[in-house]
């Protein structure tokens, strides 16, 4: 038996605040979320799955369009032509109060109820292959922990979990139907298909309880390959398959040694080139870091902006884009430190200080130990109160020695 696994398809997504972007990337934007899902569908297809499994939030909002119900079941449609069935569950984003046009589903496709979870038989050649168990939000918010509340598995068949909530320890996304891992592992199940942390993790290995993400980034923090998992219950298998039609990276230039602005430019422009993917599009943020005697230079934002519209140039109509975003300044500057501490003056008499910085401390070190603050700050490691004081330092001597 194979299936495939995704979560927070999220589609109709309105991806806020980029409208800024060309017309032709933004419409390409706009769509990602359906190409995604159409790609993840062709993977379904090709693979020749039994089944698949989405762990919530189909749709961004409560309130779907009639274009997303509409698309998703004509991908659905594709799926039963090929006689593969779908089962899944609605999120705190698709939640079942929400308003739409209530349209009719392939009699391949299962959705579970919302409160409590209910469980759902799937046979292969007349004999049971498994029991998949899921429930969907009834409301928005969540707030209960409805991992006990899943039958425990009493036989043979391939058991499968389907929750959309947030495992304890993870502070990423709202704390909606929260659970602990070791609750999903006292039922017995082969698998359990997370969803609702957009970012992919298997918080344990045997069984498989994973998080596969979303299978299309939605903004800047969202970076890296979106998409599902491939499971063969055969083999014991589960292999991740990347789905993204827009990819978000962050990309960190050294320019550590650079002394010309041409080098700067010309290594941006091969950064920008090594990012390039066929068939993919990708919004790119570009880092630049590291000692450069070029610091002065680099900080004019007039500048970077002209860097960044020079990196975009004849980039809209390109199907396989690398679209730069922003070009962002972490550089430090170039100096001589132990020349500015031996010169004396003001910057040498702060530097002294930086360096003798124990004093300093204490009084951080009172509040860490403070017996309120404590149960909510974790001690810093020596190392950490180095990096503090050094970051620091730096800070000030960009503007002290702006000249």
């Amino acid at each position: 038996m194979k299936f495939l696994h995704c979560a927070d398809l999220h589609l109709d997504s309105p991806f806020k605040g980029l409208k800024y972007l060309p017309k032709p990337i933004f419409k390409r934007i706009q769509n990602s979320t359906f190409r995604s899902f159409t790609a993840t569908v062709n993977l379904a297809i090709k693979e020749r799955v039994d089944f698949v499994v989405i762990a919530g939030d189909i749709y961004d909002g409560e309130s779907r369009s009639l274009r997303a119900q509409t698309y998703f079941r004509k991908e659905l449609e594709r799926l039963e032509k090929h006689e593969i069935y779908t089962f899944m569950v609605h999120g705190n984003h698709d939640h079942l109060e929400g308003s739409w046009i209530d349209i009719e589903w392939p009699m391949t496709v299962h959705i579970f109820q919302g409160g409590l979870p209910s469980s759902m038989p799937f046979y292969k050649n007349g004999k049971l292959a498994a029991m998949l168990h899921g429930f969907s939000y009834e409301k928005r918010s969540v707030a209960e922990n409805r991992a006990p509340h899943f039958p425990e598995k009493k036989d043979e068949a391939y058991h499968i979990g389907i929750l959309h909530g947030n495992a304890d320890g993870q502070s990423e996304h709202e704390s909606y139907a929260p659970f602990k891992v070791t609750e999903l592992l006292g039922k017995g199940y082969d698998y359990w298909a997370l969803g609702h942390i957009h970012k992919r993790m298997e918080l344990s290995q045997d069984p498989p309880v994973i998080y596969p993400g979303n299978i299309q980034g939605r903004n800047q923090k969202e970076t890296g390959e979106k998409g599902c998992y491939i499971v063969d219950t055969n083999n014991g298998v589960q292999d991740f398959h990347a789905m993204a039609d827009i990819l978000w990276k962050e990309e960190f230039i050294d320019l550590t040694g650079c002394s010309a602005m041409s080098e700067v430019i010309e290594t941006c422009i091969e950064v920008k080139e090594n990012a390039r993917t066929e068939g993919k599009g990708i919004l790119l943020k570009l880092i630049l870091e590291g000692d450069s005697s070029l610091f002065h230079e680099l900080s004019d934002e007039l500048f970077l902006d002209d860097l960044m519209e020079t990196l975009q140039d004849g980039e809209e109509e390109n199907l396989s884009f690398v679209y730069p975003f922003a070009v962002v300044n972490s550089l430090r500057r170039s100096w001589n430190r132990d020349q500015l501490l031996n010169d004396g003056g003001f910057v040498g008499a702060l530097l002294h200080n930086s360096s003798e910085y124990e004093e300093m401390l204490k009084t951080t070190r009172e509040l860490f130990l403070h017996k309120r603050a404590r149960r909510y700050l974790k001690p810093l490691e020596p190392e950490e109160e180095e990096e503090i004081i050094k970051e620091a330092e730096t800070f000030l001597l960009r503007f002290l020695l702006k000249d």
